[in-house]
């Protein structure tokens, strides 16, 4: 089941149906209101358009004459010396990323003329005066924000090193790199009082096992369900103590007024699901038809363009503006942004370019470690679609720019390079 995740088209289909059967269930129960007829065209055709693009690609790569699952191009194997090489800096750039996360802290304790103790002893607070901090500071040029996000990016691709190593490493030096990665994204977490980083990192570590569960098909099989289940066992503990200790913390299941904690647990993890689409209805009911033209799509670039004093400066709410429908919510699907942005144009095409794209990388995330990273954000970011939009941050721009500049390594599988040497020897 979980290996039908990794296909683009599948995965888009599964979280967008989820979606739209608990918002009308939820409808249906009284909650949210009937959508508006531009919602559901717009929903309809954010389906439709990421559907035509992926089986676009799909369609005119089975047309092509040469063998799909064939690469020529030359590149560094990725063998386990450089694996370990990879994953101990990457490492290293997430302990340097948690020592940024500390000083910042510092930095918003001095600005809000309090201590560190006192910040953290109140995490509803802190929470608020770290969005306060970062609101305040989004067009200022920060050398630890710089450096956070470099850190940050160069420790995501570390997540998708140690997937591969689930999957191919036969010692028990994986689970040691497994602990120490997800103990540092846990403590990054707590501190930030988020759960959306270490359960990104998460995800690019269970898909990339996935993938690279794959690769070695049909000549060797996959593990066992049970062996399978075993390598991910510490992957998911790590991210169920960091949502309990943040609810700890923050009281999130605490706001819906239920009876038990277990209740608003798992009404908090519905309402994460269904809430979004409430919210976008509620912004389409609301939206004064003044297009941003790129601005929240491009935010990053945006950002530095006002830094260079090439754009005019504007107020942006970077956690989103909130809205009770009926309960607080600040995410509006990736929709919104398109539509924002674009209007219905936006809403047609982007979704189509990104099934194109998921599609044409497919094969390629198979066979190099720099694809295989692209390709694991752009299922995060179908993933999250009916979520936010994932790409709103510069660290995942970084984290694909360091792929292709630095990890640049084929991804080993006895079953393709037998095939590419009879390929090349073909050709010759």
């Amino acid at each position: 089941m979980i290996r039908r995740l990794t296909n683009p088209l599948g995965l888009f289909l599964l979280i967008w149906g989820a979606a739209v059967i608990l918002y009308l269930g939820g409808m249906h129960q009284g909650m949210f209101p009937s959508p508006l007829p531009m919602t559901v065209a717009m929903i309809l055709l954010n389906v439709v358009t990421f559907t035509l693009g992926y089986l676009t690609w799909t369609l005119f790569r089975g047309l092509d004459p040469s063998p799909a699952d064939i690469e020529t191009i030359p590149a560094r194997r990725l063998t386990p010396q450089a694996m370990g090489r990879m994953l101990k800096f990457t490492l290293a750039m997430g302990v340097a990323a948690l020592a940024l996360e500390m000083q910042r802290v510092l930095a918003i304790a001095s600005r809000f003329d309090t201590n560190w103790r006192d910040l953290i002893n109140d995490p509803e607070q802190f929470r608020i005066r770290i969005v306060a901090f970062i609101t305040e500071s989004l067009y200022q040029t920060s050398g630890t924000v710089m450096l956070l996000s470099i850190t940050s990016s160069l420790f995501s691709i570390g997540f998708v090193l140690l997937g591969v190593l689930l999957h191919t490493d036969r010692t028990r030096k994986k689970y040691l790199y497994a602990t120490s990665f997800l103990a540092v994204s846990l403590a990054i977490g707590l501190i930030h009082l988020s759960r959306y980083e270490m359960t990104s990192n998460f995800l690019y570590m269970v898909f990339a096992y996935v993938v690279a569960s794959r690769m070695d098909q049909p000549t060797d099989r996959i593990p066992r369900r049970s062996v399978s289940a075993r390598r991910l066992v510490v992957p998911v503990a790590g991210v169920v103590l960091l949502f309990f200790l943040i609810d700890v913390l923050l009281h999130k299941s605490g706001e819906y007024g239920l009876s038990s904690r277990l209740q608003g647990v798992l009404f908090h993890f519905y309402w994460y699901i269904a809430g979004p689409l409430a919210a976008f209805n509620e912004f389409i009911a609301n939206f004064s038809g003044d297009h941003q033209w790129g601005q929240s799509m491009f935010l990053p670039l945006y950002k530095w363009l006002c830094r260079f004093h090439l754009a005019q400066e504007v107020e942006v709410n970077y956690y989103g503006e909130k809205v009770l429908v009926p309960y607080m919510s600040n995410v509006y699907t990736y929709l919104r942004n398109f539509y924002e942005d674009f209007g219905v144009l936006g809403v047609a095409v982007v979704p189509y370019v990104l099934g194109w794209t998921s599609a044409a990388i497919r094969e390629k995330a198979r066979r190099h470690l720099q694809y295989l990273n692209l390709y694991l954000v752009l299922l995060l970011f179908i993933l999250f679609s009916f979520y936010n939009y994932y790409l709103s941050s510069n660290q995942i721009y970084l984290q694909i720019l360091f792929g292709f500049v630095l990890f640049r390594y084929r991804i080993p599988d006895g079953q393709q390079d037998s095939m590419l040497r009879r390929y090349q020897e073909s050709s010759t």
